[in-house]
Formats: C-alpha cells, sequence, structure tokens
C-alpha cells in the first residue's frame, strides 16, 4: 500500500459534517479510505454524505453516515456497539 492508497482503512471522522472534519472526510475518501462520517443528527449526517457524493465525486460505498450527539452517554455506547460500516445512521 502507498502512502496515499487507503484503500484498506476504515475511518471515522467525528464532526464531519462542516468545516475541517467535512474537508478531511473528503480527502480521506478521496484516497479510496472507508470513511465514517460522523454528525451530531441524522439529518445533517445524511447531507454531509449526499455531498461528499454528489459535490465531491466520492463512490456512495465508499462513505458511511453515523449519528451521534456526543453529549449523550447513551448514544455514544450505541455508536460504540454497531458494526461497520454496514450500519448506517
Amino acid at each position: 500500500m502507498s502512502d496515499s492508497d487507503l484503500s484498506s482503512r476504515t475511518v471515522l471522522v467525528t464532526g464531519a459534517t462542516s468545516g475541517i472534519g467535512f474537508e478531511t472526510a473528503r480527502q480521506l475518501a478521496e484516497r479510496a479510505a472507508t470513511v465514517l462520517v460522523h454528525g451530531r443528527t441524522a439529518e445533517d449526517t445524511q447531507a454531509a454524505t449526499d455531498k461528499l457524493i454528489a459535490a465531491a465525486g466520492i463512490d456512495a460505498g465508499q462513505v458511511c453516515g453515523v449519528a451521534a450527539d456526543f453529549t449523550c452517554l447513551e448514544e455514544v455506547e450505541a455508536l460504540a456497539r454497531r458494526s461497520w460500516p454496514s450500519t448506517p445512521i
């Protein structure tokens, strides 16, 4: 695997619905990583994954939206128990 090929990697990017998190998710996906796009709400997360697919040309199979409000311990625990990347949002 070259330094720029991340096809064997799955990466969770928290706060990926905007700003630096979104840009990080985009760049990792462009390098072929499977990216778990985290957002606080399902709506924000879906919008970010849709934008990555449509605007950035990322393959839909490379991104998986996952929503959890990290201020709520129950949501953090539920997120940690999930299988990746087969169970979106």
